[in-house]
């Protein structure tokens, strides 16, 4: 019983509260752009900016049982942002009910009752239909396509390499040198109630490692350890890579749709060579794939596997709306979608590393001044500037302490 309990509380905060959180900021999307993935990617960046939020003034401001008040607060902002997105999803339901002249399958239990409702609130699932294409204001950008037989056989491929990786950081946990500090302090947050006030090394009382502090995943993952019953070590070693480790390769997907618009069979091979990238990548202790495979838990790892491609996806997606911007206009929500969730994905940053501050604003700005180059926009500078707010204070918090 108990590790079917763990088994269920991992994937409801893992993967059922990060979608139903994620039906929030897909709201101010583009319709075409709101699928599971994109969704999914924003209710965990949403969630990661509340955790954020929640955690450092929880360990800044309280001495004693600073870990549990934390968890309290945290679990009940994400339960209660889940519902208000479940709400939203029966709402857009009964919406689809309202314009669908053949609403009588949204109201059956059947598999095609069941399809209608998920693209009622993740629309961009939908698959491209002969007649859209003949519709004038039919809008087929970034609907799923049918691939190919040869591009089915090649998503195969992407899929063993995928199961290799994940058998091999699962029965093969490799050792690192920072479990002595970056597990203990999840360890020590759930078995002793405090929040980085423990040295990991000696177990005696220390001030806050401002160095280390205020990049609370270790703390998250204290979390996630303490709702799910499961020790913070097997979760840190075995199981969020099960996690993490398909996450990235979910951001890569929605890189390469971006790149490969024009010809979709080209993206399992993109996929397909990013993953043996990933398997063939350790020339040495420091690169991103020998992080993403064996320490795929720590903060810099996710900065480097997360954080950063997740960026890259965004200016990908602003480019793109930017190609697009004669041809069809944009709401100003819409517009604006894309750099909102860049705020997150910097708030993310931060929890990752105290590092992905400085790094995530470097990227961001060369990237916005290529963009503002390219399409002589001003504003895209600006816009750039103000995602980075997030990482302004938290410079000065780090300078302040």
């Amino acid at each position: 019983m108990g590790t079917i309990y763990t088994l269920i509380m991992l994937i409801l905060w893992l993967i059922l509260i990060p979608t139903l959180i994620g039906i929030i900021p897909a709201c101010i999307l583009p319709e075409r752009r709101r699928s599971w993935a994109v969704t999914f990617i924003a209710g965990y960046l949403m969630s990661m900016a509340v955790f954020e939020l929640v955690a450092i003034p929880c360990m800044l401001l309280i001495t004693y049982s600073a870990f549990s008040t934390c968890v309290k607060i945290y679990a009940g902002l994400e339960i209660g942002l889940a519902v208000i997105g479940f709400i939203i999803g029966i709402i857009l339901i009964n919406k689809k009910k309202q314009e669908d002249l053949a609403s009588g399958e949204l109201n059956s239990i059947t598999y095609r009752g069941i399809k209608h409702r998920l693209e009622a609130v993740f629309p961009g699932e939908q698959h491209v239909l002969a007649e859209d294409y003949m519709d004038p204001r039919g809008d087929v950008y970034g609907r799923r396509v049918r691939y190919s037989f040869e591009g089915k056989v090649l998503w195969v491929l992407f899929g063993i390499l995928l199961l290799v990786q994940l058998y091999m950081a699962f029965f093969y946990a490799s050792f690192d040198g920072d479990d002595a500090y970056y597990v203990v302090e999840s360890v020590l947050a759930v078995q002793t109630d405090t929040m980085n006030t423990i040295l990991p090394y000696t177990g005696g009382s220390t001030t806050l490692d401002i160095r280390h502090a205020l990049a609370v995943i270790t703390m998250w993952i204290a979390f996630i350890a303490k709702i799910s019953g499961v020790h913070a070590t097997i979760l840190a070693h075995t199981l969020l890579p099960m996690f993490l480790i398909p996450f990235t390769y979910m951001i890569y997907i929605e890189i390469g749709r971006m790149l490969f618009r024009k010809d979709p069979n080209k993206l399992p091979m993109f996929m397909i060579i990013m993953a043996v990238f990933q398997l063939f990548g350790h020339t040495s202790i420091s690169t991103t794939e020998t992080f993403f495979l064996t320490r795929t838990w720590q903060g810099k790892s996710m900065l480097a596997n997360v954080a950063i491609p997740l960026i890259i996806w965004l200016f990908l997606w602003i480019g793109e709306d930017l190609e697009r911007e004669g041809r069809q206009k944009l709401s100003g929500i819409n517009k604006l979608s894309p750099w909102i969730l860049m705020i997150l994905v910097n708030m993310a940053s931060g929890i990752y590393s105290s590092m992905g501050v400085m790094l995530g604003t470097i990227l961001i700005g060369a990237c916005s001044l290529i963009l503002m180059i390219r399409y002589k926009k001003l504003s895209i500078a600006f816009m750039g500037a103000a995602t980075c707010i997030p990482n302004v204070i938290y410079l000065l918090m780090y300078l302040s302490m």
